[in-house]
């Protein structure tokens, strides 16, 4: 068997209205749009307004589909080096959060909310600049970052360039 292209896709209430969210809040992009209710992203993901008649709606019922109070099964997530600045942004937009900044039990600092549609996005510290930053707060000492990050030596080693 041979698969490819995974696209993690989200099923959405208004195509456009999380098309905003992601592209002008979140500032990704579409680099496919078949008629306003099918979006591809740049960043790896799909959003897909379901229109009435489709097989999905039909099997699983459209108010499972459409439901942003269930409970979240998956998040979407992504790595930046410029957590501040989105979670100003984020705060500033009355985005409402799972948790707002939080630093993981291996260092990183990460933060949670949902997209229009109740998906959960997480928007976590790239693995370089947080295990740089963990480098340094711990004397640029591998094995102490090692032990705080749960990352083998060998490679931080590789991550850090050293």
């Amino acid at each position: 068997m041979d698969l490819n292209h995974c696209t993690p896709v989200l099923f959405v209430k208004d195509a456009q209205k999380a098309r905003s969210f992601y592209e002008g809040l979140l500032g990704m992009t579409v680099v496919a749009d078949f008629g306003g209710l099918n979006l591809v992203f740049k960043e790896g993901f799909a959003l897909w307004q379901i229109m009435d008649g489709n097989i999905i709606p039909e099997k699983l019922g459209r108010e499972n589909i459409e439901n942003s109070k269930s409970v979240s099964r998956f998040e979407l997530g992504f790595e930046t080096e410029e957590i501040d600045d989105i979670f100003k942004t984020l705060k500033e937009n009355n985005t409402k959060f799972l948790h707002e900044m939080n630093m993981e039990l291996w260092g990183q600092r990460t933060i949670r909310f949902y997209d229009p549609d109740g998906h959960l996005i997480e928007v976590g510290e790239s693995m370089p600049f947080f295990l740089r930053r963990i480098y340094n707060e711990e004397g640029q000492n591998l094995e102490a970052t090692s032990q705080r990050t749960f990352t083998p030596v060998d490679v931080l080693k590789q991550i850090l360039g050293l």
